[in-house]
């Protein structure tokens, strides 16, 4: 009997223990949802859009509102959402039920105003949207451009001291801003962000009998009474009253500070950096990439950390002023005559080499719609009567010179009809200006002869990051991975910039390519819109190159990701990405997908995925490779 109670006992403990294990299970299971936030992060300045995004992931099985717009939740939890947003302080309310439980989760976040209007009924002149913001040091005859904004309807006007007394400026409503993001991926965030009233515009040629030291721009604003909120006014608000009206006036002065100087000897700079980019502007697009150490210009003005630079008449260019040195007054001006050019064929490129008497500033233009080469060699002069050719004849047809303009030096290289040149680069040996033009094969015949750069894009920087926290780091590398093992089956020699998440430099990496004389550099990433961009509408599969002789393979991968992912197409692109930039070889970067879509972020995680889109890339290489044949 002792034993037959014990049994039932031990019966009755289990069935007590999983019966509290089953209520401890649906206790679990009922609690409320985690919600956690990848982007943006809390208490984030955004800039001015009037919709954006907002993802992270839930619990999963949760449904979820953000801002009381319901949002699909994928299946593994991460989520997406784009939403209507307001200037200033902006709170996102996300709601998520699961089994009858809700969590609530209120993330903070800080709108840019940058296009809404100052008030009419106010005074003001705005002082973070003035300009001068920068100090300039200008020459005679040199255009000043001013402008502010500030109550719309008034009368207003700037002074420079020193140089210019009460000059009228308009009320243009044009605002000049940097929405590159909604102008290159889609619709524009702000419809009219060129027409905001109250923004007042005016400029002048300096006089040539200027020269002032740090002189102040001030800006006033007139502003009839009766359109003014006079209680909303300070103590201090000063009006004008005249036969004709009553006015306020509002007054300020700019914080960038206007220098004007007259050299007595021109100011000669010297390249110091080992190379250099010289652009159309302070901070502006590329006029010229990859100009060495040595060569000089003449300086005849500043903006802020950058210095001007005179190339030729109406030519300037710019660089930072760290990245130049001031040579002694009396320094000559730069300048040499080009009396003879010599080409040479050689067994991997063909060599035009420019005799000048110093180094001087360049550009390499090249027009493959055309099948030339345009070499500009600026502050130079035409004394030729000598080209000689050396068993170039394979690639180069004819060269030919002419002077553009007054110091600008054209040399016009016509190719014969080669298939692609596969790069190009333009160099100093001494004096001696050098062009080497590498041409990709006649025809294409086994993978064995090719040298292939693998780039993974990120490291130490993840890169874009998707809901549930996969980073586009490890995307990339899992995907890089595949196609290096698919190109070294067909018997490439390949190469990687990375292989695990070491840190690699971004500047390392075309260099690591040079190093190793690579032919061909494909740089791979997964893609991420900027705010204000709809991502369900902006995103798919995208294809980058920056010089000419790289859009072909860009052409041909972004047809076959396209194919194969069956991804939506979110086009081929000219991009100034640092690692497409050098031109000695064939350079594309590819976006496979977009990380921010759950679902897309999902298909990264998974080895079916990865294959599709190296095998994608590996395709169109095929494709581009086989192309050659053709022609």
């Amino acid at each position: 009997m002792r034993k037959k109670r014990s049994s039932s006992t031990c019966v009755l403990v289990i069935v007590v223990l999983i019966a509290f294990a089953m209520l401890l299970s649906a206790t679990a299971l009922a609690e409320a949802p985690n919600i956690r936030i990848q982007y943006p992060k809390k208490d984030q300045r955004i800039p001015t859009v009037d919709s954006t995004f907002i993802f992270g992931e839930v619990t999963p099985g949760s449904e979820l509102e953000v801002n009381g717009q319901i949002v699909v939740v994928h299946k593994q939890g991460g989520f997406l959402a784009f939403v209507d947003v307001e200037p200033g302080e902006f709170v996102f309310v996300l709601k998520a039920t699961r089994k009858g439980e809700t969590s609530t989760l209120e993330w903070p976040v800080s709108i840019a105003d940058r296009y809404r209007a100052v008030p009419r009924d106010s005074l003001a002149i705005l002082n973070a949207y003035q300009h001068p913001n920068i100090d300039q040091e200008l020459v005679s005859g040199d255009l000043v451009e001013v402008s502010f904004r500030g109550t719309p309807g008034g009368t207003a006007s700037f002074t420079i001291e020193g140089v210019i007394e009460s000059v009228r400026m308009t009320e243009s409503g044009l605002l000049y801003e940097n929405v590159w993001g909604s102008e290159v991926f889609g619709k524009g965030a702000v419809e009219d962000r060129t027409t905001i009233a109250g923004s007042y515009r005016g400029s002048i040629y300096i006089p040539d009998s200027a020269q002032v030291d740090k002189a102040r721009v001030t800006f006033k604003l007139l502003v009839p009474a009766d359109q003014i909120d006079s209680t909303s006014l300070s103590s201090d608000a000063q009006k004008l009253t005249d036969e004709s009206t009553d006015s306020y006036l509002a007054e300020d002065t700019a914080r960038g500070r206007i220098t004007v100087v007259r050299h007595k000897y021109p100011q000669v700079v010297e390249m110091i950096d080992s190379v250099q980019t010289i652009r159309t502007g302070p901070r502006k697009g590329y006029l010229s990439i990859f100009q060495p150490r040595g060569i000089r210009f003449v300086c005849d003005g500043r903006y802020s950390n950058y210095v001007r630079l005179k190339l030729a008449p109406g030519q300037p260019a710019w660089v930072p002023d760290t990245s130049v040195v001031f040579l002694p007054s009396g320094t000559p001006v730069p300048h040499s005559y080009i009396s003879s050019i010599r080409c040479t064929g050689m067994q991997t490129r063909t060599r035009i080499e420019v005799f000048l008497d110093e180094k001087l500033p360049f550009q390499v233009e090249e027009i493959p719609e055309k099948n030339q080469f345009v070499l500009r060699i600026f502050q130079a002069t035409s004394d030729t009567d000598w080209i000689r050719y050396l068993g170039s004849r394979d690639l180069v047809e004819r060269i030919s010179w002419s002077q553009e303009q007054a110091g600008v030096y054209r040399l016009t290289i016509e190719l014969n009809d080669h298939p692609q040149v596969w790069g190009w680069r333009g160099y100093y040996s001494g004096n001696v200006l050098t062009l080497d033009i590498k041409p990709g094969p006649e025809r294409f015949r086994s993978y064995k002869d090719l040298r292939i750069m693998i780039d993974p894009g990120h490291s130490k920087d993840p890169g874009a990051i998707g809901p549930t926290g996969l980073t586009e780091a490890e995307a990339n590398l899992m995907i890089a991975d595949r196609l290096a093992a698919l190109l070294r089956k067909k018997g490439a020699t390949v190469f990687m910039t990375r292989t695990d998440d070491s840190d690699v430099k971004l500047y390392d990496r075309p260099r690591m390519t040079v190093e190793k004389e690579c032919d061909i550099f494909i740089s791979v990433h997964n893609n991420a819109v900027p705010d204000g961009v709809n991502p369900f509408v902006a995103h798919g599969a995208s294809t980058y190159y920056y010089n000419a002789h790289s859009k072909s393979l860009a052409e041909f991968v972004q047809d076959r990701l396209l194919k194969r992912l069956g991804a939506k197409d979110h086009g081929l692109y000219y991009a100034n990405f640092a690692v497409v930039r050098p031109s000695q070889y064939v350079a594309i970067l590819v976006e496979c997908a977009f990380m921010i879509l759950p679902e897309q972020e999902a298909a990264l995680r998974t080895e079916a995925f990865q294959a599709k889109c190296a095998l994608a890339i590996a395709n169109g290489l095929d494709d581009y490779l086989r192309s050659l044949d053709k022609h």
